[in-house]
């Protein structure tokens, strides 16, 4: 009785997962419309390997469900191997894994794929995050080493009017003209400019250049700096600031694609890390990560400009001390020689 049970229980297993020959199929097709406790046998099998297909929400790595599953058809095919040696022994039962088995392995299964796929997200996550504070870091050792060499000053975008974000009608100066001036100078490469958790595509500088080509090289958001003169970091007003004064960070949802959003006035957290939180460089140039948005001076909100709520595209820090980081690219201020030919998608 107990050896026809297991008999059915292999068969069923090997038709669940398409291992029957035509007239093995047959045979079940017939056995499963005539016989109602091969039928059960028959859905709950179906129902134990249902749990399979919750892994597919894990993310695990892509090969882990093959290999267990290859260790298993491994296991039965020396199984039967073994069997055929030994067909003339009366005594001998066929190996082979009965339902309480299967399921158990589905289990282990499904429990490797919950804990691997989980930690895998979590390792790349902390990854990124470690890149990206490390990219920061080298963006806050080029600003130091830019303003060493220019009496103080942090660079600053050339632009010919206030306006940052474009209209219809006017167009817009680009903020990140300032941070190109790192690249230009050979301070830092172009892909440190990239977050990591992000991606982007990096260029070659040529020469007439006067900013990124596209909105894929650059992921980071840097403070205001539309003037004649970038901030200068030996004003002796800011020499008690350095330390909870923010310059960068992860680019600003805020401005996202270059408009407006006023849906993320209220809770504007880069999209960069997931909305996470962002790595923020302050103006000593060291680097942390931010859950939250006011971590300027006196809890200033790094991606607005003091309390203003609604923006056309022209409005500045309402203080020395306020950090504004304004959109990391505008598409308008682009002139034709100031593009690069586009690369394959990169990270550093």
């Amino acid at each position: 009785m107990a050896e026809d049970k297991a008999h059915d229980e292999a068969l069923l297993i090997d038709f669940l997962l398409g291992q029957c020959d035509e007239a093995q199929g047959r045979l079940v097709q017939g056995r499963i419309e005539r016989d109602a406790a091969f039928a059960r046998t028959l859905e709950d099998l179906r129902n134990t390997l249902a749990a399979l297909d919750l892994a597919v929400e894990h993310e695990p790595p892509e090969t882990l469900v093959a290999d267990v599953l290859a260790r298993v058809r491994s296991a039965r095919q020396t199984d039967a191997l073994l069997a055929r040696e030994q067909l003339s022994r009366r005594d001998v039962i066929r190996p082979t894994f009965s339902l309480r088995e299967f399921g158990a392995i589905a289990g282990v299964l499904l429990l490797l794929v919950s804990i691997f796929g989980v930690s895998y997200r979590e390792a790349r996550r902390r990854k990124d995050l470690t890149h990206c504070a490390a990219q920061v870091a080298r963006m806050g050792s080029a600003l130091l080493t830019y303003a060493n060499r220019h009496d103080g000053h942090l660079p600053t975008a050339t632009a010919s009017g206030p306006r940052w974000l474009p209209t219809a009608s006017q167009p817009a100066a680009s903020n990140s003209t300032a941070l190109f001036r790192l690249v230009k100078a050979g301070y830092v490469e172009p892909p440190a400019f990239q977050c990591p958790a992000v991606g982007g595509s990096s260029f070659v500088v040529q020469a007439g250049m006067t900013d990124f080509p596209r909105p894929e090289s650059i992921s980071y958001s840097y403070q205001h700096s539309l003037g004649p003169k970038g901030l200068w970091i030996e004003d002796r007003r800011l020499l008690g600031v350095k330390m909870s004064m923010v310059i960068l960070a992860d680019s600003t949802p805020v401005f996202a694609g270059g408009r407006f959003r006023a849906d993320r006035v209220r809770t504007p957290v880069s999209d960069n890390h997931g909305r996470m939180g962002q790595n923020v460089l302050y103006l000593d140039m060291h680097v942390d990560f931010k859950r939250l948005p006011s971590v300027g001076v006196m809890g200033d909100n790094i991606y607005l400009a003091g309390d203003i709520q609604d923006y056309h595209g022209e409005e500045a820090p309402t203080s020395l001390t306020d950090t504004f980081l304004l959109p990391a690219f505008s598409e308008d201020d682009r002139a034709g020689d100031s593009r690069a030919p586009p690369m394959p998608d990169q990270q550093p």
